[in-house]
């Protein structure tokens, strides 16, 4: 990671372009705000936003041929986070990551799959046509939550399927729980594997030691971050590090396929801004972030009925400071989430046990201390019961290394049916079954349905929390030949 560079070039020709007053003759048809829907006063309300929101105009250049302020802010992405190149995501890093698996992966190739995996990799390799082997993660035993694989993991399904072409890794998973991926990416590179990371959640692990290492840091292939998720970037605004030369070409091919021909220039405009803030922190200002969210942390933990999750045991090397996981004895996670609602305060997900907070990247005293107050409000009201929720745990990571009964190419030939989720057990599923938030599978495409994946569902549906993947309680299974 380079030091500071005070530039925003594509900011800056957004707002030299605003400057001009210009009259609008072209695309897109709000006409730079003077055309809006002024019911709900949604003409005031957008109004800064859609005066550049602009179209690729003269000197505001082309994310699919970028050669002015839209390539000078990749490049300094780039160099900011120390990759060959960085290209900004206007469609999240699901774009990224179908770009991805795509620009890497064939038909047939064999590819190892971090079962904790977002849906977004499951549908890249379903496009490419690559044979999937899923890799456990480790359980952590407070939460329940998946975290990373281990490297005697990947040492064994190497010796099984010698002949893989990429790995693909989710690290930091969705709370923050971080692996140490230095030897898992050596071991790979060591062996001819080439090292795929969905870093959706650590678009701020380039400003270490206050968080942990980034995968671009540590010889990662690709890496692909949602920068909206932490730093101050509009929804959907991501990157997509190439690391090895390589794949730059069929990545960026494949950038082309995946993202519109016509990019949200606010979207990439906020992208620029927040490399520049991100690089801009302070080492003085990033001690006082982390130290206002370790407070907040040591606050709730001494409020009585909560669990906050901390760093121990094996199950992961490190935990982000953006991130607190809690949990209240006598409710489950989605009703805690519902209360704290009523609170007005809004959380990022629950499940069945845990509610996730993602800290902001600055300090807002303020924020921390209506949660504080709200918590406290909420555990009041609890009482001293002695309920605690019944830990059902992460049943479908069942055996370290799993192949699926069938693969994405057979599922598209076979016949399918919708069966309610509570007969399908050992159906095939024909689509994966997917609590979201935060978006990873509990039943993967081509998979033979088990009893303890439909009894985790049941868990998921009966706590209020959203399935796709399913309608009305019904699957689409696929119909094996007798």
């Amino acid at each position: 990671m380079k030091h500071h560079i005070k530039k925003a070039p594509l900011f800056e020709a957004l707002t030299k372009w605003k400057e001009k007053e210009p009259v609008s003759f072209h695309v897109p048809g709000h006409k730079n705000g003077a055309v809006f829907s002024k019911d709900w006063n949604a003409d005031q309300l957008y109004r800064g936003l859609l005066s550049i929101d602009a179209t690729e105009l003269s000197g505001l250049d082309d994310l699919h041929a970028a050669d002015g302020p839209i390539r000078e802010a990749e490049q300094l992405t780039a160099e900011f986070y120390g990759s060959i190149d960085s290209r900004f995501l206007v469609g999240g890093s699901t774009a990224g990551n179908l770009a991805m698996l795509m620009g890497v992966c064939s038909e047939g190739d064999q590819v190892f799959v971090q079962k904790n995996c977002h849906k977004s990799v499951l549908n890249g390799l379903r496009l490419s046509k690559a044979c999937p082997v899923f890799l456990s993660p480790v359980v952590d035993s407070e939460s329940q939550v998946a975290t990373g694989i281990t490297i005697d993991t990947l040492r064994k399904a190497l010796a099984t399927y010698p002949s893989v072409k990429a790995i693909v890794l989710t690290n930091p998973n969705y709370y923050g729980m971080t692996i140490d991926l230095k030897p898992i990416i050596s071991y790979a590179h060591e062996n001819g594997v080439a090292v795929l990371v969905d870093e959706a959640h650590g678009a701020h692990y380039a400003r270490e030691p206050y968080f942990p290492r980034s995968a671009v840091q540590l010889g990662a292939d690709l890496v692909v971050q949602s920068a909206h998720k932490t730093l101050p970037a509009m929804t959907m605004g991501s990157y997509l590090h190439v690391g090895n030369a390589v794949f730059r070409k069929a990545v960026n091919e494949y950038l082309e396929l995946f993202q519109s021909s016509s990019p949200s220039y606010p979207i990439m405009g906020s992208l620029d801004l927040s490399r520049h803030y991100l690089s801009s922190l302070s080492d003085d200002k990033l001690v006082q972030i982390v130290s206002e969210i370790n407070t907040f942390r040591e606050q709730l933990k001494t409020l009585s009925g909560i669990t906050v999750i901390e760093k121990n045991g094996k199950a992961y090397d490190q935990l982000d400071p953006l991130k607190i996981t809690v949990q209240v004895r006598g409710l489950s996670g989605y009703e805690l989430a519902a209360q704290l609602e009523k609170e007005g305060i809004f959380v990022e997900l629950a499940d069945p046990l845990n509610v996730l907070l993602v800290c902001p990247l600055a300090s807002l005293p303020d924020h921390f201390e209506k949660a504080r107050m709200a918590f406290d409000q909420i555990v009041s009201g609890v009482g001293n019961t002695n309920t605690e929720i019944v830990r059902h745990g992460v049943h479908w990571l069942e055996e370290d290394i799993t192949f699926p009964a069938y693969s994405f190419i057979e599922l598209e030939t076979m016949n399918k049916e919708e069966v309610n989720f509570k007969k399908a057990a050992g159906s095939i599923a024909a689509r994966a079954i997917i609590p979201y938030p935060p978006g990873i599978p509990i039943v993967m495409p081509g998979e033979r349905i088990s009893m303890r994946s439909i009894r985790m569902l049941e868990t998921v549906i009966q706590g209020g929390g959203h399935v796709q993947g399913m309608k009305e309680n019904r699957i689409e299974i696929a119909i094996e030949e007798e």
